[in-house]
């Protein structure tokens, strides 16, 4: 859900890390910009009023169509470009591409369940209202900072802007939420190998910098543009913007605490090697390709500081 989820880098629409890439890139948007506090839905109804029209697609998952759009049906795994608004159940606004001025841009295969099982069948132009419950959004794990409360129902408007149907050519991982990415470290080393180099700087977030890059520094809360691939220490791929071809842009407020942590004081140019405690990542909650309380290492590159 930005990316709203959620791989590393983009906002929440929940991505994987916001992530983002994946990811609302699998994260709300914390702290940057002052969301609107309308209860109106683009159709006119009450986000708090009671709905007898919703429809459940899919166990925790109600919808209701509250435009149809025009063309092909958006299938699974699409890759996707949307406006939405989330709320909790109160009328609380936690987040929103439109008050960013921005759709968000992700993988349908790299967000919470509820937007995997809930946009699918939407058609181009179409606007659709999703009512998820707890389980198939951010459980009792809310991201960080963020409006949504443990074990809260949200309430999206979903405005389906484009969508190119997943490259099956190129899936990676049982998931298939990407192509796969490099099986080693930029230095040769394997992601799940002893690495005595690694510098604990806080909370068992470790990193170490494979290259130090020469430009700008890059600081807490920053817009970032980065390469990025994340591993399990079992050493399989679930994300990579590499294999994808293209980095991605994201906020630093966007994105899971190991990386709001772990990429400032890297510069332009620079590439460093994560390892976060599933504390700083997702915890207990089950993303696609990452089980309950992994540790995660990425090897992220600082490609700009937009």
């Amino acid at each position: 859900m930005s990316a709203p989820a959620p791989a590393p880098g983009k906002p929440w629409p929940p991505y994987v890390v916001p992530l983002i890439g994946v990811g609302l890139v699998a994260a709300v948007v914390v702290g940057v910009v002052a969301f609107g506090s309308s209860t109106t839905m683009s159709d006119g109804s009450d986000v708090t009023a009671p709905d007898p029209n919703l429809k459940e697609i899919a166990t925790g998952v109600q919808v209701r169509d509250l435009k149809t759009g025009t063309g092909d049906l958006c299938p699974p795994g699409a890759k996707v470009k949307a406006h939405y608004t989330g709320w909790l159940v109160d009328g609380t606004v936690f987040d929103s591409s439109k008050d960013r001025g921005k759709p968000a841009e992700f993988d349908l295969n790299r967000v919470v369940a509820g937007w995997q099982k809930g946009i699918p069948g939407m058609r181009k132009g179409g606007v659709r209202k999703l009512v998820i419950a707890p389980e198939m959004a951010y459980g009792a794990n809310p991201p960080p900072g963020s409006k949504v409360t443990k074990n809260a129902v949200l309430i999206f408007e979903v405005e389906l802007l484009a969508f190119a149907p997943p490259d099956d050519a190129g899936k990676g991982g049982e998931d298939g939420g990407g192509r796969a990415g490099p099986e080693k470290l930029s230095d040769g080393t394997a992601p799940g190998a002893e690495d005595t180099a690694l510098k604990d700087i806080g909370g068992g977030l470790k990193v170490r910098d494979l290259k130090v890059g020469s430009g700008a520094e890059c600081r807490p809360g920053a817009t970032v543009l980065a390469h990025y691939t994340g591993w399990l220490t079992s050493g399989k791929v679930f994300d990579s913007s590499v294999a994808r071809g293209a980095p991605i842009d994201f906020s630093l407020n966007e994105v899971v605490a190991g990386w709001q942590r772990g990429i400032p004081g890297m510069k332009v140019g620079g590439v460093r090697k994560l390892v976060i405690p599933p504390d700083l990542a997702y915890g207990s909650q089950n993303k696609p390709g990452i089980p309950p309380n992994s540790t995660l290492v990425f090897e992220v590159e600082l490609v700009g500081l937009p």
